[in-house]
């Protein structure tokens, strides 16, 4: 006997399912969620070019991911769409400060909780969400070898 999720798998349109992401997306907290079409990045040139220039300095991963990263069907092979999520991770104005040892700034993403693993509870239940309904899908929180630019087509 199919569960309901299996037989809402079985009628639901790829529109639907859309809003129903969207949905999760935001129960989760996420500020955006956007479908872009997995295709090769418009400027994998121009990151060619870039990357032979040692633009990239140190940052040797950007090297070591070059094929993944101007060719999406490298990192998951058949894969049709990108979901681009944003999330505002703010923790508000009051950061505490010793009142006896040295002080300096910190950046606000390095206060509070990482975000890495934030986020990355988070895209364990919409990874659920969408294996409920056939997907296969990689997820990442900035450590994937994808160009940033699928979030420049919105």
């Amino acid at each position: 006997m199919k569960s309901d999720i299996e037989n809402r798998a079985t009628r639901i349109s790829s529109q639907e399912l859309k809003q129903d992401l969207v949905a999760v997306t935001r129960e989760l907290g996420f500020d955006s969620c956007r479908i872009a079409a997995c295709a090769k990045p418009a400027h994998a040139t121009e990151f060619r070019e870039w990357l032979r220039e040692g633009a990239h300095g140190e940052m040797n991963y950007m090297q070591r991911g070059e094929e993944k990263r101007c060719d999406p069907q490298k990192v998951l092979p058949g894969a049709k769409s990108i979901v681009v999520l944003a999330l505002n991770y703010f923790q508000g104005e009051e950061i505490r400060r010793s009142q006896t040892a040295a002080t300096g700034k910190i950046a606000r993403y390095a206060c509070g909780d990482d975000y890495h693993d934030v986020i990355e509870t988070k895209l364990d239940k919409i990874d659920q969400f969408l294996r409920d309904f056939g997907g296969q899908q990689k997820c990442y929180v900035d450590t994937g070898p994808i160009l940033d630019s699928f979030s420049q087509r919105f």
